[in-house]
């Protein structure tokens, strides 16, 4: 059965990691305020070389899988399940101005709360998945 468990991570991780990849480029491409219409062909092999270096020397020094993926599960799952939909509720509300009634405007102080519930959840998850690195 391990070997098998094993060989479906394999397959998903291979089949996965080029979307995957190509988000991340283009959020690093984002976070350095490249335009899209200077994202040539050769930055964006330049980014991809450096990206995947960088990815390739955290997997030389990152032995453990479950480790990466109980990180990103505490981090990430409680922010897509938690904060953005708050702040994608939020941001709906506040586009209708004067025309959110009050009930609405209540509930997003509400969803908000939700949001920094998922944000402590997403802090307890990530500190667990650390200190079970460090064990």
């Amino acid at each position: 059965k391990r070997r098998e468990s094993r060989v479906a991570v394999a397959i998903s991780l291979v089949f996965s990691y080029p979307l995957a990849f190509a988000g991340f480029r283009d959020g690093v491409l984002d976070l350095a305020k490249v335009p899209v219409e200077k994202r040539s062909n050769g930055l964006l092999n330049k980014v991809t070389v450096a990206c995947l270096s960088f990815i390739t020397g955290l997997a030389l020094v990152v032995k453990d899988v479950s480790f990466v993926l109980s990180f990103g599960g505490a981090t990430l799952g409680n922010a897509l399940i938690y904060v953005y939909p708050a702040l994608m509720f939020r941001g709906a509300v506040k586009k209708m101005g004067d025309k959110a009634s009050a009930g609405l405007k209540t509930e997003v102080k509400l969803a908000m709360a939700n949001a920094g519930l998922g944000i402590g959840m997403g802090l307890v998850g990530a500190k667990m998945a650390l200190k079970a690195l460090t064990a």
